[in-house]
């Protein structure tokens, strides 16, 4: 057993250093709700709900899902073209990700006035800092990633913890300092973004200065597209809701709404470090074919993310009671039903992972958008007869949708190939 623990005890450490630096931001978080929720009004958490939920929809955009190819190419290049891939990469992430964000600001202002007009939620500064704040992000996330692969466990714990005490620093000082509500929570995250964008720049300039490869570019587009229309689509599952409710006029029910939501997302912190945890076990079971071992690992992350929403929604009141200093207690009834997405939401990924897995990443595209095309159909009614308890149920059920559509196609489609096979 000591020579295993010494063997493997550097991935140990870094294993520990990589849950630190996304534990320690959400154990900070945590602590500060309480203060931040005594200084913001259901009107303020609407805000800040309603133009946060459009990031499903733009931050694919915007980054166009570069790290996915650069995690893919990084090892299956020579350190020279390497520098040249990194730098076109950091590039495009500050060039073409701010044109991105400009086209994005514009078409959401274009929403508001064309297709919106009814609205009585506030276009700036509120979109100008939600949509300008995603561009920032990409240069970080490279940062971070480069430490990864680069095993510098340390040092992306450095700059992932800096990054969260910053925002929890700023969103102090603005929200519960000056009081400033809403602004003061979208300019936090604004500034605390590009503070750690301007200090990341600064340390990959070398890299930034090499040439900018067209070839690449290209090539890295024309294997991201498909990704980032299926992240896009996730929209319709996670944001389309809070956008369909804001048309209610409700503001105040709308901020209770996100409230329950923010709430709800801890949920997802513990049930994505299970499902990370066995995520290889699945893979491996589904590429060999060892059916039976692939629905023990699938029902072990099934079984422990249950857990946490069963025990989460016995004690939803007391829990956002204690998270919002007492003044958000009404939330629960919200929150009792969207813990039940984290579970369907798991069920969905977790099928959807194994579609992919399988190779059949075009039949996943077309069910992902036959579903989404079912969702809004299935939040129309939801909402129009029991208007943000449909939305929770909604929200419940478009995944649970998803899945059941995309399970059919892959059922269909790996019969119809077994059969092919027979035949020939």
């Amino acid at each position: 057993m000591l020579s295993i623990f010494s063997k493997f005890k550097n991935s140990i450490s870094n294993i520990g250093i990589y849950m630190l630096a996304s534990l320690i931001p959400m154990a900070i978080n945590l602590l500060i709700n309480p203060l931040v929720a005594l200084n913001m009004e259901p009107v303020d958490y609407a805000i800040v709900g309603y133009y946060n939920s459009f990031n499903g929809l733009l931050a694919p955009l915007i980054t166009f899902y570069v790290f996915s190819y650069y995690t893919k190419r990084y090892f299956e290049v020579q350190e020279a073209d390497r520098i040249i891939l990194k730098s076109t990469i950091l590039k495009s992430l500050v060039y073409f990700s701010a044109l991105l964000a400009v086209i994005s600001f514009i078409s959401l202002y274009l929403y508001m006035t064309l297709f919106n007009k009814g609205s009585e939620m506030p276009f700036l500064p509120y979109a100008f800092l939600s949509v300008f704040s995603l561009p920032l992000t990409g240069v970080i996330t490279l940062r971070l990633i480069d430490f990864k692969m680069e095993k510098k466990s340390q040092s992306y714990f450095k700059l992932s913890v800096s990054q969260g005490v910053l925002l929890a620093a700023l969103t102090l000082l603005l929200v519960v300092a000056f009081k400033y509500g809403a602004v003061g929570k979208m300019s936090a995250t604004f500034v605390a973004a590009l503070s750690v964008f301007i200090y990341t720049f600064y340390k990959e300039y070398d890299a930034f200065k090499k040439d900018f490869d067209w070839k690449i570019f290209k090539t890295m587009l024309l294997f991201v597209w498909p990704m980032i229309i299926g992240a896009m689509l996730h929209f319709f599952t996670n944001g389309y809701d809070r956008v369909y409710l804001e048309r209610l006029g409700d503001k105040n029910e709308l901020g209770y709404y996100v409230v329950a939501g923010q709430v709800v997302g801890y949920i997802g912190v513990f049930s994505s470090a299970v499902s990370s945890t066995f995520q290889p076990d699945v893979y491996k079971a589904v590429v060999t074919r060892k059916w039976k071992n692939a629905s023990k690992y699938i029902g072990l992350i099934l079984a422990s993310t249950a857990f946490f929403v069963l025990i989460f929604v016995l004690l939803a009141p007391f829990a956002i009671d204690l998270l919002t200093a007492g003044r958000y207690t009404y939330s629960a009834k919200y929150a009792r039903i969207l813990a039940f997405s984290q579970l369907t939401s798991i069920m969905y990924f977790v099928t959807t992972e194994i579609t992919i897995v399988l190779g059949y990443t075009v039949m996943s595209l077309i069910s992902k958008i036959i579903g989404v095309l079912f969702t809004i159909f299935l939040y129309s009614i939801l909402i129009s007869q029991f208007q943000f308890v449909g939305a929770a149920w909604g929200q419940v059920l478009s995944f649970l949708l998803m899945m059941l559509i995309n399970l059919m196609f892959l059922i269909v489609w790996h019969t119809y190939k077994n059969k092919k096979t027979l035949v020939n």
